[in-house]
């Protein structure tokens, strides 16, 4: 499930959770093996990476990966800070490649000494047409073992050599170089202005230099390129990898992204945009304000809490200057649609300079059937989206503004000709057409005033009373694309239960922790009646809802100014308000 603003969501285990279970466990056992197997699942495209990189074979590396999840298992105890089992067990994989390189690279001069042996005992032959030192040759774009070995005790000589510099300068040149970080977020971090910030890099790299000078051979692999993420030290302006910034759905995409090896910092952004009111300027002091109200109104957290969480999401968004690159991660439900326009509207009134922007929009995956959303992908599924991204065109940024200012305008006959078939959603956003016509049918049906979610809900229960989550999970499946989560669903069946004309009865109790509460939910009489289309809810119930920028508002007996006529695909007007 999408994690929200509102939403309640189950907080994944740290890695001290995951250790501590592991080691209280008795060996052996389920719980034992269950924790650590979290974290095996967790660390497994991590480490694969690393070995990958440095004892170049896939089957080698799975060797040296599992040898590696053996000797941390063995030694969990010797962990003395159980937070940092990632670092520990980057450092013992680290270990298990230089063994396994040195390893070959010791029959690999056995064998050169054998091949050398039977030349010599031809007494200066021509050796039969074939020089001695093939059986040492490799492609030129694939380093051999010892190349291999020499990379990784170069980076172990680099990584020694920082551990020596004073913290002044070791910690800043770390969270430069690193972790990746740009000299702005240096000095955040560590209190400083960003000149010092500039400052204490370049002289720790200065510093780390002279410690090297005794290394010529450090600095001939640095300049051949072999391994330019941790030698870039011997560059006056080190090259890096781009910085990326990556924009999400909601944290359980994060989570899972922060244990893939996808680079860069990841900021979620989950607000329910389909539900509330949704000013047009949307990084203001009074979008937040409007935003937490409502939030706060519907019960799902505090105005202060919903407030905070609103702050530091544009806060994080607004340091994308820092970044080379913004990647937007999305799919094709209504829920994403609209946060994608949102950010590209915002983006696309802002000077860029050379931050770029790219996109990563999906509506299915190899290998799932029924495909939901990113959430269902593990971490290497997710980063095997990142080459796949596209970069943002002017014409998208375009189109995004154009469907942002119709979806937050007080009149939204400007959507219709963006839903209609020739409209102009098609150019660049391939499932944004479906997920704003999802949106109209939010709107009361001209035919019993019923908005689609709801008119699902009723036809669910027809046959009889459903407990709160099997309604839920029903209900979803009736949905083109899942777009709403459990506690937005229980607000639209709680609206149905209200006075004066309840469709629905609710016979449930607290919620005993987060999800829906138990008990049953069951279709009144009136309800029955509107469903078939002998009443109207609208003007039995009344109806206060805010749909985009548009607020429809009409007391019992009378009617609102915009209904959904879905034989004509289209809004049309009333005599409402």
């Amino acid at each position: 499930m999408r994690s929200t603003v509102h939403s309640p969501e189950i907080t994944a285990p740290t890695d001290a959770d995951l250790v501590v279970a592991a080691r209280a466990a008795p060996g052996g056992t389920a719980g034992a093996s269950d924790a650590f197997g979290m974290l095996v699942t967790r660390y497994q495209p991590m480490a694969f990476a690393l070995a990958l990189s440095l004892v170049g074979e896939s089957a080698d590396a799975s060797d040296v990966v599992q040898e590696a999840f053996l000797r941390a298992l063995r030694n969990l105890d010797l962990l003395a800070d159980p937070s940092k089992f990632g670092a520990w067990l980057r450092r013992i994989t680290f270990g298990v490649s230089i063994d396994h390189v040195r390893a070959e690279r010791a029959r690999v001069d056995k064998g050169r000494r054998r091949a050398e042996g039977r030349v010599a005992t031809r007494s200066g032959a021509a050796h039969d047409g074939v020089d001695s030192d093939v059986i040492l040759r490799v492609p030129d774009h694939e380093p051999s073992p010892l190349e291999r070995l020499e990379d990784a005790e170069a980076v172990a000589r680099v990584l020694a050599a920082l551990d020596r510099l004073p913290a002044r300068y070791r910690v800043p040149f770390t969270l430069y170089h690193v972790d990746g970080l740009s000299h702005a977020k240096v000095a955040e971090t560590l209190g400083v202005a960003e000149r010092t910030a500039r400052s204490l890099v370049t002289r720790a790299r200065r510093k780390l230099t002279a410690l090297l000078a005794t290394s010529p051979e450090i600095r001939d692999i640095a300049h051949e390129a072999r391994i330019p993420n941790v030698l870039d030290v011997f560059d006056a302006a080190p090259p890096h990898a781009p910085r990326l910034l990556h924009v999400l759905n909601g944290d359980v995409v994060r989570m899972t992204l922060e244990r893939s090896d996808v680079p860069g910092a990841f900021v979620p952004y989950a607000d329910v945009l389909h539900d509330g009111p949704v000013p047009a300027a949307t990084d203001t002091a009074a979008w937040r304000e409007t935003r937490a109200r409502y939030i706060a109104a519907c019960g799902y957290v505090t105005y202060a809490d919903a407030l905070r969480t609103y702050e530091e999401w544009d806060a994080q968004l607004a340091r994308f200057a820092e970044y080379d690159e913004v990647v937007l991660w999305f799919e094709h439900d209504l829920f994403d649609q609209l946060l994608l326009v949102r950010h590209l509207d915002r983006f696309s009134r802002r000077d860029l300079g050379r931050t770029r922007l790219s996109l990563i929009c999906v509506g299915e995956f190899p290998g799932f059937a029924d495909f939901h959303g990113l959430g269902q992908l593990d971490a290497n599924q997710l980063a095997s989206l990142l080459g796949t991204r596209a970069p943002v065109t002017p014409r998208q940024l375009e189109v995004a503004r154009r469907v942002w200012n119709a979806f937050t305008r007080s009149d939204p006959r400007d959507l219709d000709p963006l839903v209609g078939k020739d409209g102009e959603v098609a150019d660049g956003f391939p499932f944004l057409r479906g997920a704003l016509r999802r949106f109209l049918e939010e709107y009361p049906s001209v035919e019993h005033g019923l908005p689609r979610t709801e008119r699902h809900i009723l036809e669910c229960l027809v046959d009889g009373p459903l407990a709160p989550a099997q309604l839920f999970r029903l209900e979803q499946t009736r949905e083109e694309r899942v777009f709403m989560g459990d506690w937005t669903f229980w607000t639209r069946v709680r609206s149905l239960a209200s006075e004066p004309a309840p469709l629905v009865r609710l016979e449930t109790d607290p919620a005993d922790g987060p999800g829906l509460p138990p008990g049953t939910v069951s279709i009144t009489d009136a309800g029955r009646d509107v469903l078939v289309g002998r009443s109207d809810w609208v003007q039995v119930a009344g109806f206060d809802r805010w749909l985009g920028g548009v607020h429809l508002v009409a007391p019992p007996g009378s009617d609102v100014r915009w209904r959904y006529d879905a034989a004509a695909d289209r809004l049309v007007a009333r005599g409402g308000q």
